[in-house]
Formats: C-alpha cells, sequence, structure tokens
C-alpha cells in the first residue's frame, strides 16, 4: 500500500493538482503552450532535479517516468469529444462583429489597452474592422477581419495563380545538402561546376529556385549604400 501511494498516487496526484491551478490561472499563464505541456515542463524540472537536492536517483527517475506515463494518458483522453471538452477550455470570444466583449476580456484576465495592442501587433488598428477575434487555448489571439478588411486575393479579381514553390536548398553554410541533390536528380559534380565561381564556405545558402536555376547568398555579398538598404541603429551604412 505505501508503495502505492508514494510511487504511484503521488505522482498522478502532483499532475492533477497541477492542472486545475494552471486552469484557474486562465488561459494567458500558458501563452502558446497548452495547460498540459507547460505541467509537465515544470514538473519535469522539478523532478529532474530531485537528485541533486537529495541524491535519491531512483526515486526521481521513476517519479519521472511516472508524470511521463500520466501526460500520455491525458493525451489519449483528449482525443475522446466528451472528456475533451472538460479538460481543454474553449477558445474565447473577446471580440464579435467590431464590438468588444468587456466580460470575456475578465474572464481570460486582460484589459482593454492590452487587446487593443494584441490587436495592433496582429495589423489591426480599429476594432470596428474586426468581424471576431478570439483567444485559443494557448492564450494566442486568433484575428478574423470583416470581408472589406481582408487583403485581397488573387481569386477575387478572377486571377490563377502558379502553384506555390518551396525554394529547396542546395548549400547551407558551406555545407552541400546531398539529401536534397538526390531528392532533386542533381550530382554533385554539377553542383559544384554551377557554383565554380563561389568559393563553397563562403556560401550562405544556396537554393533551387522554380525556375531550374540557383539563387547564391555569399557570406561578403556587398549591400549597396543608399536611403533604402538603411540599417536603424547603427552608422556603419555611412562609412562604406
Amino acid at each position: 500500500m505505501q508503495f502505492f501511494f508514494q510511487y504511484l498516487f503521488t505522482p498522478f496526484a502532483v499532475f492533477v493538482v497541477g492542472y486545475i491551478l494552471l486552469r484557474l490561472a486562465g488561459k494567458r499563464a500558458v501563452q502558446e503552450m497548452n495547460s498540459f505541456d507547460l505541467l509537465i515542463v515544470m514538473i519535469m524540472g522539478t523532478a529532474i532535479a530531485e537528485p541533486v537536492v537529495d541524491k535519491n536517483l531512483g526515486r526521481a527517475s521513476w517519479y519521472s517516468l511516472a508524470l511521463i506515463g500520466t501526460y500520455i494518458a491525458f493525451e489519449h483522453l483528449i482525443l475522446n469529444n466528451r472528456l475533451k471538452r472538460i479538460l481543454v477550455p474553449r477558445a474565447t470570444v473577446l471580440l464579435r462583429g467590431g464590438k468588444v466583449d468587456e466580460k470575456a476580456l475578465r474572464q481570460v484576465h486582460m484589459t482593454v489597452d492590452e487587446f487593443l495592442g494584441k490587436l495592433r501587433v496582429k495589423g489591426y488598428t480599429k476594432t470596428t474592422d474586426v468581424e471576431i477575434a478570439l483567444m485559443e487555448e494557448t492564450g494566442e489571439i486568433s484575428v478574423i477581419p470583416k470581408s472589406e478588411y481582408r487583403p485581397l486575393q488573387p481569386s477575387d479579381i478572377g486571377i490563377a495563380l502558379p502553384r506555390t514553390f518551396i525554394p529547396i536548398p542546395l548549400v547551407i553554410d558551406g555545407q552541400i545538402m546531398e539529401p536534397n541533390l538526390r531528392y532533386l536528380g542533381i550530382e554533385q559534380e554539377d553542383l559544384v561546376q554551377a557554383l565554380q565561381e563561389y568559393e563553397l564556405d563562403k556560401i550562405t545558402l544556396a537554393v533551387y529556385n522554380k525556375n531550374g536555376g540557383i539563387d547564391v547568398d555569399t557570406i561578403d555579398a556587398k549591400i549597396p549604400v543608399g536611403p533604402f538598404n538603411y540599417r536603424p541603429g547603427g552608422q556603419d551604412t555611412l562609412q562604406e
């Protein structure tokens, strides 16, 4: 019975109590981490430091494993829709139709000034331009503008664009990315030949572009002097 309480029940109880405390603290307390993730980081940090405190490596290791097991169990419970409603906080609507919900702001412990700051970070200076703004489970603010204020999309004016192409790195910090060469079917000798005008160890980045060419950025690349190339915080631009 003592083994059960010390090695099984105690880690489980600590996890549950900690989770409840984080839920009470609100979504702002977790900021981009859900309650489970933040809690396991906090507890694991303490458990790992346990051998330094009482020199009991075995007990600390067992607690860590038990906590990880509890964490995995809770993660599986979240997959159940009924339990998810209880274990995971829902998104909180802070603004709808341009109107701020003061009650919702109080629920998430956020002032109007803080909320306006969050909107500005997203690029919106007027609440009336926003259709809905929510605080997600992670504490992140999601903003959906009204249709007349959202960025114009090519489909809105009947323009069909080519498929998006992601440039494929061929060289990073002077190192040839051999897996990417094999993926593209390019021989290393051909790449070296194409980059013969550059010193390989001075190539910061070389990528395969959508036109089949190679774009190269080198360490000693010169930045032209001029008003459009000003670097805030330094005066070296004027001295080049």
